[in-house]
């Protein structure tokens, strides 16, 4: 396919598998020097065939902006890389190196890596997508394979040579890029390196980019499951499409068979509407950070929850999944869900309720359940991003009858599981016996936090309905449970 869009394209075959290797992502100094020596015969050739530049892409990279080479030869540097983000502050160039060329960490180029500075910076080395300019004498000099007697790290060489140049190697960040893979540890096998695809795919997903796949890969479709749960839930807004599409395409990554709910939207609701279902706030409640009653957007998630305890009990689900949607997924979810599911089975634990997702505060006790380091007794939270649900805990919700006093939804749980500390609030609700735990550490997170861009709360945001408000203690102070960030 390629043979169509380049005007020459060489094939090298080369050894697949060398005797000392143990597995296809173990590379002895052998194989290192092989790979560096093929690097050097593409200099080689370029400056026999007469051409301007190289570019080398190795295979953790991901190029996803067309322009890009044009750009990296439109800089006039000789060596140059466009920066490709990772997970875990991981990218492909060393902002810093010791004197003996070997990397350093530093916090010098976080500027970088949060395109906080748009532009084209010098570092120490780049990597995994470099354009090298031939034309010039100052790069003759460069090489990548070193003399085997000689012990040297990988890019030792490269960094050597550019250093006796005087060489600069320049990383730009004008544009989005691309992406690339972290390095993985000894011993990695082959899923260790599509679990690392995965978790990058979910990253670039909360950042509102997508990695696209080849047309010439075809789609290998695998079998949706529903991770052990009888059924998983997303709450959806309709007026949120963009979050809508956003996690079913993580879904798709992680092999999820999700049902999006439609969220009830607090934008359509009005006081008439709410006390002809038999809703009503319980007296006295105000939100501890505003001090004001509930706003329509949190009688909405509340009633979002509702109707999903509501199906689970209509339909014998005995355990389930829900995500509200505006998360995102940490590294290895699926493995680790699996972690919980063998310590659930293991210690025959009897559970309602299992976080996945919340905002914990750091003042409450939280021992890890016994013979558990995955999970713990959880005490007092906020948020309701992700939680499993038993049937038996699903009535119990329900038993309390909510709906005549409510509370917002997250603090509707702590009561239920009885570590609330709002005493008045406890004694409206007198059967306060869902037993519940959470996982540790969290398998979900918020995909924003307040002040992030793109930042939106549907419950926060929200307006106070004006009969209540006139009843209540008036709306003061500009905190909220989405700004208090004690925990994190």
């Amino acid at each position: 396919m390629v043979r169509k869009t380049y005007a020459k394209v060489d094939f090298y075959e080369s050894e697949c598998w060398r005797p000392n290797e143990k597995n296809l992502f173990h590379a002895d100094d052998e194989r290192r020097q092989h790979v560096q020596s093929r690097r050097d015969d593409a200099l080689d050739y370029g400056r026999t065939a007469g051409l301007d530049f190289v570019l080398f892409l190795d295979s953790n990279a991901f190029l996803v902006e067309p322009s890009t080479i044009t750009d990296l030869v439109a800089s006039k540097r000789l060596i140059i890389a466009p920066f490709l983000p990772s997970l875990n502050k991981y990218g492909n160039f060393w902002c810093n190196v010791t004197e003996q060329n070997r990397y350093i960490w530093s916090q010098d180029c976080s500027h970088v890596f949060e395109f906080e500075s748009i532009g084209l910076f010098d570092v120490a080395l780049v990597h995994s997508a470099v354009l090298i300019d031939i034309k010039f004498p100052e790069t003759a000099r460069i090489r990548f394979a070193s003399d085997l007697t000689v012990p040297s790290r990988r890019h030792q060489k490269l960094l050597l040579e550019t250093s006796r140049a005087g060489l600069k190697m320049t990383l730009t960040n004008v544009k989005q890029y691309g992406y690339c893979l972290p390095s993985l540890p000894a011993g990695s096998v082959f899923q260790n390196q599509a679990d690392a695809v995965r978790n990058l795919q979910l990253e670039i997903l909360v950042g509102g980019g997508e990695l696209p796949r080849s047309r010439h890969i075809p789609l290998e479709h695998e079998d949706l499951d529903t991770l052990d749960f009888d059924h998983i839930y997303l709450i959806n807004l309709d007026r949120r499409p963009e979050r809508r599409v956003r996690l079913e395409k993580s879904f798709s990554v992680l092999g999820l068979e999700v049902e999006r709910i439609q969220a009830v939207d607090g934008r359509n609701l009005d006081l008439d509407f709410l006390k002809g279902m038999g809703v009503k706030m319980l007296d006295g409640y105000s939100d501890p950070y505003r001090h004001r009653p509930m706003t329509m957007g949190e009688y909405g998630c509340f009633l979002s929850h509702y109707a999903i305890w509501r199906d689970v009990v209509d339909k014998g689900y005995e355990k389930v999944l829900i995500f509200e949607d505006d998360i995102r997924f940490e590294h290895f979810f699926r493995q680790r869900m699996a972690t919980i599911w063998r310590d659930i089975a293991r210690l025959n634990l009897d559970w309602d309720l299992i976080y996945l997702g919340r905002k914990r505060l750091v003042d409450e006790s939280e021992p890890f359940v016994r013979k558990s380091r995955a999970l713990v007794h959880v005490g007092y939270s906020y948020w309701t991003l992700s939680y499993m649900l038993s049937n038996a805990g699903a009535q119990k919700l329900l038993k309390g009858e909510p709906l005549m006093k409510m509370i917002p939804v997250d603090e509707y749980l702590p009561v239920m599981f009885n570590r609330h500390p709002n005493d008045t609030w406890n004694a409206a609700f007198p059967e306060r016996d869902v037993v519940a735990f959470s996982v540790y550490p969290l398998l979900v997170y918020p995909s924003h936090y307040t002040g992030d861009v793109g930042y939106i709360s549907d419950t926060e945001q929200s307006e106070v309905p004006l009969m209540d408000a006139e009843s209540s203690i008036a709306p003061g102070g500009d905190r909220s449970k989405d700004s208090v960030h004690d925990e994190l």
